[in-house]
């Protein structure tokens, strides 16, 4: 696979009309389980071994099978994954989505993430306590929401070019939210979470005292297939609990100057 990943962020703007109803939420929910959620399952399965669980938000204009594209430079071996797809329809035909920002887009991806969950739990041997939420893009962004709701139900948090929530009460539970790892990547050209949007948020992740690794990319708004290896490592840090060899050699080499 190309360096680039075939990603595109999503735009801000107006949001589109929910492809969700709450009037068919119930019938819509069982056919979303069937057929809207991308499972992912490691290289030499082993039952009784327990799999940290990623749960991936894709880019707008995308959909569920991002993840397949997403999981080869990750790590074909070390996670199970699941992908919801975006709760919004950015074209006629149904077949590319994003993750609306509003309150009531929200609470449905929330449900979207829990159920994905829950299906990747009946399928597959998971760890209850290393369950991770990441998106890229829009996605990014609702992962950040998500995951600051509900610090308590995950092991860590990675955004990739999500730009940080303002709006709706993001850090409603704050005091968990600062024992919840988080990693933040984004490109030094991106129009849309660059170095600026960087500096905005910097006091209030101060002021909260958030748990934040920033890492910075030369790109703009597209996915690198070096920022998977390096998400690679910083999750199987949060998991084994020992830092990444990278980190090692870093610290080393910090040393000896």
């Amino acid at each position: 696979m190309r360096n680039r990943l075939c990603s595109s962020f999503e735009p801000t703007g107006s949001l589109d009309q929910l492809h969700v109803s709450p009037n068919n939420q119930s019938t819509a929910q069982q056919s979303y389980l069937e057929h809207q959620v991308c499972l992912f399952g490691p290289e030499r399965y082993e039952p009784r071994y327990e799999y940290p669980l990623i749960v991936w938000l894709h880019s707008c204009h995308s959909c569920e099978f991002e993840l397949e594209n997403v999981m080869p430079e990750l790590s074909l071996q070390n996670y199970v994954a699941c992908a919801p797809r975006g709760t919004t329809s950015c074209d006629a035909d149904g077949k590319f989505f994003r993750w609306s920002q509003s309150a009531a887009a929200t609470a449905i991806s929330e449900e979207l993430v829990f159920e994905s969950i829950d299906l990747a739990q009946k399928q597959f041997s998971i760890a209850q306590r290393r369950i991770f939420l990441a998106g890229v893009g829009g996605g990014g962004t609702m992962a950040w929401r998500i995951a600051l709701r509900y610090p308590g139900r995950f092991a860590g948090v990675v955004s990739i070019g999500g730009d940080f929530p303002r709006q709706n009460q993001p850090l409603l539970n704050i005091e968990r939210a600062r024992l919840l790892p988080m990693l933040w990547m984004y490109g030094n050209e991106s129009t849309r979470c660059g170095i600026q949007h960087i500096c905005e948020s910097l006091p209030v992740l101060h002021s909260a005292s958030l748990a934040v690794d920033i890492r910075q990319y030369p790109c703009g708004d597209e996915l690198l297939s070096n920022m998977l290896v390096d998400m690679n490592a910083w999750l199987m840090e949060q998991v084994t609990h020992q830092p990444s060899e990278s980190e090692r050699m870093a610290e080393e080499s910090f040393s000896r100057n």
